[in-house]
């Protein structure tokens, strides 16, 4: 028998292989396939055909073609450890993470030092709410692979989930010194100085995220929260819009401008807003507690309490839908429902200084003075440490005692007048 000389390079199929590679690394993933497709039917025993092929099905969020071409791919080459990572992925962008863990194992099991299973089960963790063990996993990986700037970005984000800014901040610097051109840390990096309260820093970093991937509608809609933190609303408005532009599906965009709307007290905008994150987002009870701002706003009392109520259903810990609700029964003279709500409001958030000070309201028409002098004391003295302003709470002692028919006792009216910073 003759020896074939030829190595794979010459071979029809490899030439397709390693064009569809190509096109592959420039994003064409449609193109790709094609390429792959074609060397996969010139030579259906080679295993690296269908796992890059995955790779283009899983880029494009085809999990589940992803899936079977991974399959395949561990038909032919049961030991591919790089398929069992690229499967576990699939699977945990499908939300099936025991099956996502199982793939990290063997991956590990196959190869310990395989830095991406470990970043791939840190990934599938944190999906799934278990940070720490997460971060872990990220830690094993930054081990192994100490340049990954992807991975520092990954624990970055876990790091942020658990309020540990300094953390975060120093992991994303880590991602952008190893890939100075990463976008994403940048705008992560960005919301860890929003956190921080250092609004010149975090715009500055997305500028840069901008800067480097114009495509990118979270950077857009990150620099907007910055822009309406600092009263700049015409700017966040022009942002979140961009980020919707960007991508039209965007729910935290359009709630993000509603709230911008509500400020400026564009009640029209705002309702127009918030409809499109609910009916994008059925279950997002910060849009309906927002609409029922923007309704109460209008005037339209029925639809404000039927959104608080929507609001409170979905999130029963929520204490300023509870807060919100408040002020609907406290404008029918309704001090029971005010103070019941109010309860909610503080009982879920022990620092709310508005809640205490509606309470201190509350008590004041029903004339229990001790409880009014206690939530207003504590309100004034919470305001004043979280620098919190009441000027738009503040209820004048007149049109208290109007619709009471109550005088306030002196001290309760000088308290209702002076609790601000």
């Amino acid at each position: 028998m003759i020896k074939d000389i030829h190595t794979k390079t010459d071979k029809p199929y490899y030439k397709y292989f390693q064009r569809a590679n190509i096109k592959f690394a420039t994003n064409k993933f449609d193109k790709a396939i094609e390429y792959y497709d074609k060397a996969i039917e010139l030579n259906p025993d080679y295993a690296k055909s269908y796992k890059n092929r995955g790779l283009a099905y899983s880029s494009k969020g085809e999990y589940d073609l992803a899936i079977k071409d991974y399959d395949k791919t561990l038909e032919l080459d049961s030991e591919n450890v790089y398929a069992y990572t690229n499967r576990g992925i699939a699977y945990s962008k499908k939300g099936e993470y025991d099956l996502a863990l199982k793939d990290f194992n063997k991956a590990i099991e196959l190869k310990p030092n395989l830095s991406d299973a470990y970043n791939g089960r840190g990934l599938t963790y944190k999906l799934m709410g278990d940070i720490d063990r997460a971060i872990k996993d990220f830690d094993s990986a930054i081990e192994m692979r100490p340049d990954s700037a992807k991975v520092y970005n990954n624990r970055a984000i876990a790091y942020r989930q658990k309020d540990d800014f300094d953390k975060t901040l120093e992991d994303t610097t880590k991602a952008i010194e190893h890939q100075p051109n990463f976008a994403e840390a940048y705008n992560n990096r960005g919301i860890a100085y929003i956190e921080k309260d250092v609004s010149s820093m975090a715009i500055k970093d997305f500028n840069k995220a901008i800067h480097l991937k114009p495509t990118l509608a979270e950077a857009y809609c990150n620099r907007g929260v910055v822009f309406e933190r600092i009263g700049e609303f015409e700017n966040a408005i022009e942002d979140y819009n961009q980020a919707i532009t960007l991508n039209a599906n965007y729910v935290q965009a359009y709630n993000n401008l509603g709230v911008v709307y509500n400020r400026i007290e564009n009640a029209e905008e705002a309702i127009k807003n918030f409809n499109t994150a609910i009916q994008l987002k059925p279950d997002f009870a910060s849009a309906y507690a927002a609409r029922g701002s923007a309704f109460w706003t209008k005037g339209d009392e029925k639809h404000a309490m039927l959104d608080y109520n929507k609001a409170i259903e979905l999130k029963p810990d929520f204490a300023e839908a509870y807060y919100n609700r408040s002020i609907v029964y406290l404008s029918n003279a309704d001090a029971i429902g005010a103070i019941a709500d109010l309860d909610k409001a503080i009982e879920y958030k022990s620092d709310f200084a508005e809640a205490y000070y509606q309470r201190g309201v509350a008590w004041s028409y029903s004339q229990d003075w001790e409880k009014a002098r206690l939530d207003l004391t504590v309100a004034k003295i919470i305001g004043k440490e979280s620098l919190i302003s009441f000027n738009h709470l503040k209820r004048s002692v007149e049109g208290i005692e109007d619709e009471t028919g109550i005088q306030l006792p002196d001290d309760i009216a000088a308290l209702l007048s002076t609790t601000q910073t």
